[in-house]
């Protein structure tokens, strides 16, 4: 598979008092993004953990397209909701790489070089 687009979900520490939720959430994520990579819908999850909490995680999809509608399943768009009312600094975006990223930055040099400034 291609990979041309990233989900990238950002997290902090828990909201206080809702400690136990965000460990669910985690645990019921993971699940959840591994179940979309076994149906081949995307990557498995990548994650990256601070010693003293919070981190990142990203999974790959084919698409920008692809990621989009990921994040439109009812399944993921409740695991994104709970992440929300339960984890300081939670975010979600999706994230080009792979040929897309790099028919950008042809792109990008393109642009600089029509307006002198590369």
């Amino acid at each position: 598979m291609q990979w041309n687009a990233a989900i990238f979900v950002k997290y902090s520490l828990p909201i206080p008092g809702r400690e136990a939720d965000a460990l669910k959430l985690f645990t019921d994520g993971l699940a959840l993004w591994g179940k979309l990579a076994a149906e081949e819908l995307c990557s498995e999850p990548e994650v990256f953990h601070h010693r003293d909490g919070g981190g990142f995680m990203f999974v790959r999809a084919e698409s920008m397209e692809a990621a989009d509608h990921i994040l439109m399943r009812d399944d993921v768009r409740r695991i994104v909701d709970i992440g929300l009312f339960t984890v300081q600094d939670f975010h979600v975006e999706v994230m080009m790489t792979g040929e897309m990223l790099m028919d950008n930055m042809s792109f990008y040099g393109i642009i600089g070089t029509e307006l002198a400034y590369l």
